[in-house]
């Protein structure tokens, strides 16, 4: 079944589509660091944790030896480090003793389960410290998972009683899914690990090659970072040690945001990592202060650090290593979801506020320029009135944003149901309605802050956390693809009405946009959506309007091109679909995202339409793009 129908295209108003509702989050949760945008092939490399029941080895290793070798881990002499310790976490700082009790008897450890790809060369690195009669070798080997073929082999004689680092590149001859690493020695002695890694040698700053030109092509223009709730654990100094030096970090809600590596994160990426980052892939860099644990000087350390002249304390540190130009990072927010009850810090907008402005005094003291987010329960779930109320007034002179937070909606809990059509299609309905109870959300909030004092309402929204609940935790599917379109159609619809100039993702690595596998990582729907909407960035919005409302319409401009995206979300109808007020026969570019499979793990089809007619065919579930030079225009 095919409808007919008509859109009507006005000419352009005020509006600029702000480059910025393209932005994301890029929080240590989950895997989007592990197994996801960090190149990192080791697991538990640092030894963080408890030691295994009756074998003593760190989680994620094995064993190497007798039952009379003696194994544990050592909290008191590690390798890995953190610049302040306050003891509020346990466990992060780690080595793991190895005691051999016997001369010409193997003793070691090991790790299974790592991927070789044919032709691509590694590089494998320890820090070990050995105690004996008398010096003796240790050996690091890369063999196949039955052990039957040798891939890489690397010996060294370390000098007894202090940490050594040691390391060697290898090329990969064949490709494993299962490889092994082990670190053995065969003499009476002690050798301690401090630290493992194994990373391709092609890695961007520790961070795989490409998992980052898929950012790139997303066209991400925000990257918000370290979180989210994370932000809550991440110290930023300790990101100026030496990667390998790095203490892990112990996650206050270990199961909600580390579940996958034993609520351990291993500090991969540090400061002068995220800009590089953000370079690479052309975003602006956004950072959220531990508001919680840092204090209001350390706060403002952290902004002289990445936006200080060489003349001051800590610009001058950035400066010694390698980073003389600032970082000019200009957003930073004041925490992250104060109010909500699973942070640690003040949760009540009276305490919230007091913190938040001693840190923003020290911090625009480094910095005047700098754009400044408030944390706070703004969202529906939450008594938003009572933030609005209690701390905007008190916040509202030194800020420019609330950050403003909401996934929706609470299908992916419990309620979709992909096994009855009538159960899909309820899911359908209201995934793809749910746009719309955003945007009634969002004018209520700008109501509520509109009513208050001037300085109030000249406070702006960031909804710099947004997606479906729960969607972390599957493969995407075009039915999310299509809520994200709508999601960004809304956005630069509504941004001059909320005041809402600012939004992101949560979030692309692994957890929506990007699927990281062992040799390759691929855009989702969410993704390739991403990628094709990113032609209306900084374009002139144009008025637009539909006869069909399962039928969606964004148009824009720039001085070169005007770029019309059509979503349907029709699930049984296609469209065709004319065209009042433009001329479309002679686009230059025609692209369709057809929405075929609608199950989980269902990408878009991504086709090209060829021809030059006046009319548009817009398949069911599926999304159409076409460009045109300005002078197709009537």
């Amino acid at each position: 079944m095919k409808n007919s129908v008509t859109v009507k295209i006005g000419r352009a108003g005020e509006t600029v589509i702000q480059p910025n509702l393209f932005a994301h989050n890029l929080e240590h949760t989950r895997s989007c660091m592990y197994h996801g945008l960090s190149a990192q092939m080791i697991r538990n490399r640092k030894f963080a944790g408890k030691p295994a029941c009756r074998t003593g080895v760190a989680d994620q290793w094995y064993r190497i030896g007798r039952k009379e070798v003696y194994m544990t881990l050592d909290r008191m002499d590690s390798y890995v480090r953190h610049v302040n310790d306050s003891g509020v976490r346990r466990n992060e700082c780690n080595s793991l003793i190895i005691q051999n009790p016997f001369e010409g008897m193997e003793a070691g450890i090991g790790q299974d389960g790592i991927y070789l790809e044919k032709g691509k060369y590694y590089k494998v690195s320890a820090v070990i410290k050995c105690r004996g009669e008398n010096r003796f070798p240790c050996r690091i080997r890369i063999i196949s998972g039955s052990r039957e073929t040798v891939y890489a082999y690397h010996e060294v004689l370390p000098e007894q009683g202090r940490w050594e680092k040691t390391g060697f590149c290898f090329k990969a001859e064949e490709s494993d899914a299962n490889a092994r690493l082990e670190l053995v020695f065969s003499s009476k002695g002690e050798v301690k690990a401090g630290v493992v890694s194994m990373l391709p040698e092609d890695n961007f700053h520790g961070m795989r090659r490409d998992v980052v030109e898929l950012l790139k092509e997303m066209g991400v223009t925000v990257l918000r970072w370290p979180g989210g709730n994370f932000a809550g654990e991440y110290r930023w100094k300790d990101g100026l040690l030496d990667v390998d030096e790095r203490g892990a970090l112990l996650s206050y809600r270990s199961v909600e945001t580390h579940p996958h590596t034993g609520g351990f994160d291993f500090h991969e990426m540090g400061v002068d990592d995220f800009i590089a980052l953000c370079r690479e892939i052309g975003a602006q860099p956004y950072i959220t202060i531990n508001l919680a644990w840092d204090s209001p000087k350390e706060s403002g350390e952290f902004v002289e650090y990445c936006n200080g002249s060489e003349e001051t304390v800590w610009g001058q540190k950035r400066c010694e290593r390698g980073n003389r130009e600032p970082y000019n990072v200009k957003f930073w927010s004041l925490g992250n979801e104060f109010g909500l009850g699973h942070m640690e810090g003040p949760n009540t907008p009276k305490e919230y506020s007091e913190k938040a402005l001693l840190c923003a005094e020290k911090m625009k003291e480094a910095d005047d320029t700098i754009i400044l987010f408030a944390s706070g329960a703004y969202s529906p779930e939450h008594d938003s009135g009572l933030w609005v109320k209690e701390s905007l007034p008190r916040l509202a002179p030194v800020i420019d944003y609330i950050s403003y937070h909401y996934y929706l909606p609470r299908l992916f809990e419990s309620g979709m149901d992909f096994i009855t059509e009538s159960g899909l299609r309820e899911c359908w309905k209201a995934v793809l309605q749910a746009p719309q109870h955003c945007a009634g959300d969002l004018k209520h909030l700008r109501e509520k802050m509109d009513s208050g004092t001037e300085e109030m309402k000249k406070v702006k929204i960031a909804f710099d956390e947004w997606n479906l609940y729960f969607t972390w935790y599957h493969d995407p599917c075009v039915l999310e693809g299509l809520y994200t379109a709508l999601m960004l159609e809304m956005f630069c619809r509504k941004q001059d009405a909320y005041k809402m100039m600012m939004a992101m993702y949560f979030q692309p690595v692994n957890e929506g946009a990007v699927n990281v596998y062992p040799g390759h990582a691929e855009l989702t729907a969410n993704g390739q959506v991403f990628k094709l909407m990113k032609a209306h960035r900084g374009n002139r919005l144009l008025v637009s309007e539909t006869t069909d409302s399962s039928l969606h319409c964004l148009v824009s401009e720039n001085e070169d091109k005007t770029v019309i995206t059509l979503i349907n979300t029709d699930y049984d109808s296609d469209m065709e679909v004319k065209f009042e007020g433009i001329a479309v026969s002679g686009a230059e570019k025609r692209e369709v995202l057809r929405g075929t499979e609608i199950l989980h793990g269902y990408k878009f089809i991504e086709e090209t339409i060829a021809g030059d007619s006046e009319t548009l065919a817009v398949p069911k579930r599926s999304i159409v793009q076409i460009e045109m030079g300005n002078g197709s225009e009537e």
